[in-house]
């Protein structure tokens, strides 16, 4: 049964990979052929994850046997992980292809993107469904090099190209990086095995044993996931390949940056064996949250705002991963995805949506006592409705940690929507969004830690330099939210004028990164 059931998993990420080669070796002949052929695979891919996943929670984890020689070969493994990351990669690939038939009809050179297309969605599912550490670095390459050959799909804009290269130049050190973290691990550990390493790894953790080959490659995988998730100060390109076609740009923000965080939830025990790991998450992830989700704000164009926003989560996520909150980051990348590629595939009709809907803008000071009264609102709706889910906030302090951050966004959206002259039913249904937020937010933590609890590793035990991290990013985000409340305050201040100017350019670091760039003529 596991046999027959590992060579039906093997259709899943080389079916699209077959299709794409018949169309290289033109024995597809007609672009309506190739997208009909896609389509069907990927929704047909998604309806086999489906009763995969039904398998796996009734049966616990398949490992297909190892196909190759010696530890280097192909091996799938289904777990609860890769089965959700699978469901996800075959829902938005075949939204995705069904959208690009219309959106590049009539282009000359469309079955050539299809092709690309193909090869890219196909990487990636081989990379969430690797069993082994080498078919997990040749599948994560491979997103990146067919990825590549899609941000170029347009030859003649030179500042997609531009940005693509730089791209590839950042892919290419995270890819260097994960390979040595590769043979430190197969070297360390003696297996290749991601079950076995695991295994091996949490080993260590209960023992408080920390091999050194562990710990430098735990922190190696986390540049990498940074590296591959556009971290400040890294993330300039991804502000500049919005000249590629919208389907690409809703892949690579839906899918591609999630990778990284993927790729440290995969080893999360390993990254548990390395407190300084925790803290580079925490502050790279952290940093990077904020200033995006700042910079954003400034910015005029729509899909630039959008870049800036999926740094922002990248950065959010990474910082979950090092709070010990694997199960919650894989929730908000889920949601993310899905909420990412709807901005993107919908892009074009977002300003005449806000002309006819309107915003509520913060536009006057609150008063302190209504910051005040928003907050114990905010405080009162998480405490009432983990109560009613039975959830105990004060278990686990990494999670109490998170939730903090969460409650603070509850409470700035709370002031949004009642500071001024606003109406009574934007207040009401304010205070009504947020209620259902928070639910939302804590009925599906509860959701994502029962289905992967078993297939990643939750909330360690916080040695005090990361507890320290995790305060200090506490309070960030709360002054954060408190600075946002009173900008109006703040606006007709020279300070603020100048300050609002290096927040928009993004303190300047992807003009450094060009600079560094164009000396050693890297991107040209």
């Amino acid at each position: 049964m596991d046999g027959v059931l590992a060579l039906l998993t093997y259709l899943v990420p080389f079916s699209l990979m077959m299709v794409a080669v018949l169309g290289m070796l033109r024995l597809l002949p007609s672009v309506e052929l190739t997208f009909q052929l896609g389509r069907a695979i990927s929704i047909a891919s998604f309806g086999l994850m489906v009763i995969l996943g039904v398998v796996v929670a009734l049966h616990g984890p398949l490992v297909s046997p190892l196909i190759g020689i010696g530890a280097v070969g192909l091996s799938l493994r289904l777990d609860a992980l890769s089965v959700v990351m699978s469901l996800l990669v075959t829902f938005l690939g075949s939204v995705l292809i069904q959208f690009s038939r219309n959106y590049l009809d009539g282009d000359p050179r469309q079955q050539l993107f299809f092709i690309r297309l193909y090869l890219t969605i196909g990487a990636v599912l081989l990379m969430v469904l690797s069993g082994n550490l080498w078919q997990l670095v040749v599948a994560w390459v491979m997103t990146s090099l067919t990825l590549h050959e899609l941000l170029v799909f347009y030859p003649d804009r030179p500042q997609a190209i531009r940005a693509a290269r730089k791209k590839f130049i950042v892919a290419r050190i995270g890819d260097a990086c994960l390979i040595i973290a590769a043979v430190l691990l197969a070297q360390t550990f003696g297996t290749t095995d991601l079950g076995m390493l695991r295994e091996a790894a949490a080993s260590a953790l209960a023992a408080g044993i920390a091999p050194t080959g562990a710990v430098i490659g735990a922190l190696l995988i986390v540049v990498t996931a940074a590296l591959k998730s556009a971290m400040f100060p890294f993330h300039g390109w991804l502000l500049e390949v919005m000249e590629t076609p919208t389907p690409v740009s809703a892949l690579l923000h839906a899918g591609l940056l999630n990778a990284g965080t993927f790729l440290v939830v995969r080893f999360g025990e390993l990254v548990f064996l390395n407190p300084a790991a925790l803290v580079c998450l925490i502050v790279v992830g952290g940093l990077t949250s904020i200033i995006a989700s700042s910079a954003m704000i400034t910015q005029s164009s729509v899909k630039v705002s959008l870049a800036y926003s999926s740094a922002a989560h990248m950065g959010f996520m990474l910082m979950l991963c090092g709070f010990g909150a694997h199960t919650v980051a894989i929730m908000h990348l889920i949601a993310h995805s899905c909420y990412k590629a709807h901005a993107f595939l919908s892009s074009g009709s977002v300003i005449e949506y806000v002309r006819n809907t309107g915003a509520q803008k913060l536009n006057q000071v609150p008063h302190p006592f209504a910051l005040l009264a928003n907050m114990a609102v905010a405080v009162l709706m998480f405490l009432a409705v983990a109560t009613a889910i039975g959830i105990d906030i004060t278990k686990r302090p990494a999670e109490t940690a998170m939730v903090t951050i969460f409650m603070t966004a509850v409470a700035y959206l709370l002031i949004k929507g009642t500071t001024g002259k606003a109406p009574l039913f934007v207040i009401s249904r304010t205070v009504g969004m947020a209620a259902l937020v928070t639910l939302a937010f804590f009925a599906l933590e509860v959701i994502a830690e029962f289905l992967l609890s078993s297939a990643v590793a939750v909330y360690p035990p916080l040695d005090p330099i990361t507890w320290v991290a995790v305060v200090m990013a506490v309070g960030a985000f709360v002054i954060v939210m408190a600075l946002s409340s009173y900008l109006p305050a703040l606006t007709n201040r020279p300070a603020w004028r100048a300050f609002y100017v290096h927040l928009k350019h993004g303190f300047y670091a992807n003009a450094v990164f060009d600079r560094l760039l164009d000396t050693f003529r890297l991107a040209r």
